[in-house]
């Protein structure tokens, strides 16, 4: 018998491992349907059970209440453009582009300020702890070989959120980054609800 087009005959090798596939196949239906007692894997606690709940700061307002004008005042920039407004942070740019000074707001909930100081340490020419209207955090300074002191970043710890400011200038003159830094940080803790 020859087989017709389209059809192939299995050699015997073949048909085994198509049988071995099969029961393969069957065998977790085979053990779901057991009546053994003993569990099939190890019991894995739940990581809700153990996960402690965060506790949250307070609300902080659009741009942690800073307006566009008590920025461009304070760090003495003109034709800064607010390029991101949104429910965690605000960015304002010289004239809106990319290439220039830029100043930052972010607030993050639930999450650990720890992390985001080990990454400071790692870029930054120094970071220090800071206290700023009784709350704690750090201030990280950034140096540009040309320019000096040009960056400064300040976060503060709210229960298990934080916020931080960043001041960051690209061409002299400007006023001291960290100085206003801190102003903009003291506002925003002020204005948190």
């Amino acid at each position: 018998m020859t087989p017709r087009r389209g059809h192939r005959r299995f050699s015997g090798s073949a048909k085994t491992l198509v049988l071995v596939t099969a029961a393969a196949a069957a065998l977790p239906l085979v053990a779901a349907c057991s009546n053994s007692d003993s569990p099939s894997s190890p019991q894995v606690p739940s990581s809700t059970a153990s996960a402690p709940q965060a506790k949250h700061g307070p609300i902080f307002p659009e741009c942690g209440g800073i307006s566009d004008q008590t920025v461009a005042q304070l760090t003495k920039v003109t034709g800064l453009v607010n390029t991101a407004r949104n429910s965690v942070g605000c960015q304002w740019l010289a004239g809106g582009g990319i290439v220039g000074p830029h100043f930052s707001f972010t607030s993050f909930r639930g999450s650990p300020i720890g992390r985001e100081r080990k990454t400071e340490e790692l870029s930054r020419a120094s970071v220090d702890d800071i206290t700023i209207e009784g709350r704690n955090g750090f201030i990280a300074v950034g140096e540009d070989p040309v320019l000096g002191k040009s960056l400064c970043e300040i976060g503060i710890q709210f229960d298990d959120d934080f916020i931080e400011w960043s001041v960051s200038f690209a061409e002299k003159p400007y006023p001291d980054p960290c100085d206003v830094a801190k102003e903009l940080t003291r506002q925003s803790i002020v204005n948190a609800k």
